[in-house]
């Protein structure tokens, strides 16, 4: 089986969500982290010194399940709303904060989504409290009191 097919594979076993691959190139970088690029771009890079990473970060692989960033979320052509928790305004800034967030989930990891916009994939504890897997650099600050 192909990377693509694994990952999606993956993704559609975890989250309930269909990916719509074609066309990309899928690298697997540090930490398990899952890049997806086109072709041409992969080509031109390696033509090129210094250059160290390629395309977008768009999921990462764990043991147990696999996660989606909001790029990768960009992905999905369709998805079992059984695995996405619709958020508030004030859920979602708190999802772009790094939660947690209190959901209504019956599985382990879900997709957030706010109005027609995924937010990425949160783990969800036995206590239905959703934490966002939202990188540090690319999380909202909390409001100025």
């Amino acid at each position: 089986m192909d990377r693509w097919k694994e990952f999606a594979e993956s993704v559609r076993m975890h989250l309930g969500a269909v990916l719509e691959t074609e066309d990309l190139v899928l690298l697997e970088a540090g930490e398990d982290k899952v890049r997806a690029t086109t072709s041409e771009a992969l080509e031109t890079a390696s033509k090129m010194k210094g250059v160290q990473l390629v395309g977008l970060y768009v999921g990462k692989k764990r043991k147990e399940l696999t996660t989606l960033t909001i790029e990768g979320c960009m992905l999905i052509a369709d998805v079992d709303e059984r695995y996405v928790v619709e958020l508030t305004r004030e859920q979602a800034l708190m999802w772009m904060r790094g939660g947690p967030v209190k959901v209504e989930a019956q599985s382990r990891a879900v997709l957030g989504r706010y109005k027609r916009f995924y937010l990425g994939t949160a783990l969800v504890d036995r206590l239905g409290n959703a934490y966002p897997q939202v990188p540090l650099w690319r999380r909202i600050p909390p409001p100025v009191e």
